[in-house]
């Protein structure tokens, strides 16, 4: 990317202003390129509404946002597919709540299932795979393991238990976000960020596709034979890294604000590696507590919002405006589901926020359905994106192409 270089007395000083290329159109839709193009010029460091004393700050949601696909979700995939756990079993125990918020079963289309069945059904499968697996404390490969019925049960019903909560009203994601977590306890962070960056360049040579995992048959158990089906693969997306360093290259700061865990989106944003360049202090996201040793607890951190819906807009005002004194509202918000829908409606100030099509109805659909109205606005509030799911590509367009779906879609039925 070429630059345009405003010279002081005629060579290369230490303090020039740098002018960047404008952004770049890549697959954006031609009304979203144009408003997006528009916007940077009029708010970066040289338009005719940067405020020097205000200086301009943005927030973008990570998963399915800035990367296709979900980044916690596939490193959780990621761990029991391999097993990469340092969690004891009294701690693994410890996490499996049968009540929750009063709540001690999952919903209908998790079977009804008893909390605690599927709890005592993960508690057996997790010591005997404690006991035996050459990565714990036994003899067995991974190979040799992966033919148990208790390793088969176990990567089923985990995951499905952890979908359970987020869809089960009482319970949700709220809950089921920061549980996922949880898992990664008994590592420090530089072994989760390994890990991470384990799962990332795995799953990003991995094709986008449905896999499922079900509980085997004939093998004894309380909650039965579940199955659980995810899709595989992340993808970058090169709309957002290049939006993202324009923004930086005007003189606009990026914060990422995510409900996955910080260390985990530190390392696909971060600097240098994945092509978002994102600072680490400037990823605002979920934390656990730690032990004196550094070493990661299965405790959400003492006093830390959950930065998901209002959690992100509370985050937001206790990492920016009071921590880093910025106390104006972003100017900008990214986002693509309901959890990021405060985010984008609840800061007076706010200039814009784009939405990636989910093709969703709920909170984010009205957000959809208001940026189709304002297609022909001078100023809209909200613009879409389309991209096809298939693909993990951006479609220049609004509309969308769902995951297993052939044709685009505008807005949910």
């Amino acid at each position: 990317m070429s630059c345009l270089l405003i010279m002081l007395s005629g060579s290369c000083q230490k303090d020039e202003i740098i002018i960047s290329n404008p952004l770049d159109k890549l697959n954006w839709s031609a009304r979203n390129f144009e408003v997006l193009s528009q916007f940077i010029k009029d708010y970066g460091v040289h338009g005719k509404y940067y405020n020097i004393n205000k200086p301009p700050y943005v927030v973008l949601d990570w998963d399915q946002t800035c990367a296709h696909f979900d980044v916690e979700e596939a490193l959780m995939h990621y761990q029991l597919s391999f097993l990469r756990y340092k969690l004891t079993k009294e701690q693994f125990g410890e996490i499996l709540k049968n009540n929750i918020n009063g709540v001690d079963q999952l919903s209908a289309d998790y079977q009804n299932v008893l909390l605690t069945d599927i709890n005592q059904d993960l508690i057996n499968d997790y010591n005997f795979l404690y006991e035996n697996f050459s990565g714990f404390y036994g003899t067995m490969t991974l190979e040799e393991i992966k033919q148990t019925p208790q390793y088969n049960d176990f990567i089923a019903k985990l995951p499905f238990l952890y979908a359970g909560y987020c869809d089960t009203p009482g319970i949700g994601a709220e809950y089921g976000y920061p549980w996922a977590i949880y898992l990664l306890a008994g590592h420090t962070i530089n072994q989760v960020q390994d890990l991470a960056k384990e799962a990332i360049l795995f799953e990003l040579g991995n094709k986008l596709s449905k896999q499922t995992w079900q509980s085997p048959s004939g093998f004894p158990t309380n909650a039965g034979i579940v199955s659980y089906s995810f899709r595989t693969g992340l993808r970058i997306i090169p709309e957002m890294q290049n939006l993202i360093s324009t923004f930086q290259e005007n003189g606009i700061e990026v914060f990422i604000v995510s409900a996955s865990y910080k260390p985990v989106v530190e390392v696909f944003s971060g600097i240098g590696t994945f092509g978002y360049n994102i600072p680490a202090g400037n990823v605002i996201a979920m934390e656990l507590n730690m032990d004196d040793h550094g070493i990661i607890q299965p405790q959400y951190k003492d006093g830390w919002v959950k930065p998901l819906r209002q959690g992100k807009v509370d985050a937001i005002g206790r990492v920016i405006k009071s921590g880093l004194g910025k106390n104006w509202d972003p100017l900008f918000a990214a986002g693509d589901s309901d959890g990021d829908y405060e985010m984008l409606t609840g800061f007076p100030d706010m200039k814009l926020a784009l939405i990636w099509n989910r093709v969703k109805g709920g909170d984010i659909g009205k957000l959809c359905k208001q940026a189709v109205d304002e297609m022909n606005s001078a100023n809209p509030r909200f613009i879409l994106q389309g991209r096809n799911e298939n693909t993990g590509l951006a479609l220049p367009g609004s509309e969308s192409i769902l995951f297993g779906k052939t044709e685009p879609q505008l807005l949910y039925p």
